[in-house]
């Protein structure tokens, strides 16, 4: 059948978009919430339309399995555990709330708590305030396959109609799953969060590039110019007390404060923010207009001719 885009990628009606840059309230579900209630808030005065969190933002990402042995996450874990959210939740319906007073699309990373498992979620909650995707991610990564489970089929479903365009989202490494990109582009998203954890200067501590933010945002990038759409890359920073907080001290590949690589990047590849400091909060705004997708996929188009 026919697939009609509306917008289409020639529109020329221009808008503000968002990406978040910030640090989680570490094990801490209400106060999480709150934050998240905040940005939308903040970011929606500014006018953005859609607004892009960063992977696992409630209650923050753990990197503490990374950096420690079993015996010392627990404490951690524990309390990681009781303070994820439920999708079906009094702090969700406040979130939902927020976003339809807002007036904007907002993409949610977050721990969601489902029985006894945990899954790396994202949900896509449109102006209306509705839950218009929900999605767990695919594969966990590493050592997030010892607290997390695997996401289920529905979640290769990821892009949704709203107002300002066809909306995406991917968490961290789904961004190099060559298969599930290729579903993704077939969804003909035009705008789409890449949502990450907090991540540190290439090489910190002989660590691997690719754990580094620049990788991940690079890798972001590639679907932007894959795909043909604007891309929103939303990342965590981590203070010293945060650091503490999630006992990810002394661990050789972070330095703090730090972790943050949030910016907006164009259909072409191109940066459409300047860089921002590692270690400072920010939201990041770009106006866009869709008729740039057009332009980009007169040159190269992956799903088209």
């Amino acid at each position: 059948m026919p697939y009609n885009l509306n917008p289409s990628n020639s529109d020329t009606r221009v808008f503000k978009v968002a990406a978040v840059q910030a640090e989680p309230v570490w094990l801490d579900l209400q106060g999480s919430v709150q934050k998240t209630i905040d940005i939308i808030q903040e970011a929606s005065k500014e006018g953005a339309k859609i607004i892009g969190f960063p992977e696992l933002f409630i209650p923050g990402y753990p990197w503490t399995p990374w950096a420690n042995n079993f015996l010392e996450c627990q404490s951690v874990l524990s309390q990681y555990n009781a303070n994820s959210l439920p999708l079906h939740s009094p702090e969700m319906a406040r979130i939902c709330d927020a976003v339809m007073e807002a007036g904007a699309t907002v993409v949610l990373g977050f721990s969601e708590r489902d029985g006894g498992s945990l899954y790396i979620s994202q949900v896509t909650i449109t102006s209306d305030g509705k839950i218009a995707n929900h999605r767990r991610k695919i594969k966990p990564t590493h050592y997030e396959k010892t607290v997390f489970a695997d996401g289920s089929a529905q979640s290769i479903y990821n892009v949704v109609q709203t107002e300002h365009g066809r909306v995406g989202s991917l968490n961290c490494w789904e961004h190099i799953q060559p298969f599930l990109k290729c579903h993704f582009y077939a969804q003909h998203p035009q705008i789409f969060v890449g949502g990450w954890w907090p991540a540190f200067p290439p090489f910190t501590g002989g660590s691997p590039y690719i754990v580094s933010g620049e990788a991940s945002s690079r890798m972001t990038q590639l679907v932007a110019m894959e795909g043909g759409c604007f891309a929103l890359v939303g990342c965590q920073v981590v203070s010293e007390a945060g650091a503490k907080k999630m006992k990810m001290t002394g661990f050789p590949w972070f330095k703090f404060p730090g972790g943050g690589f949030s910016t907006i990047y164009g259909p072409d590849g191109s940066h459409l923010t300047e860089p921002v400091d590692p270690g400072v909060e920010a939201i990041l705004y770009a106006e866009i207009s869709l008729d740039k997708i057009a332009e980009v996929k007169i040159v190269a188009d992956m799903m088209g001719n």
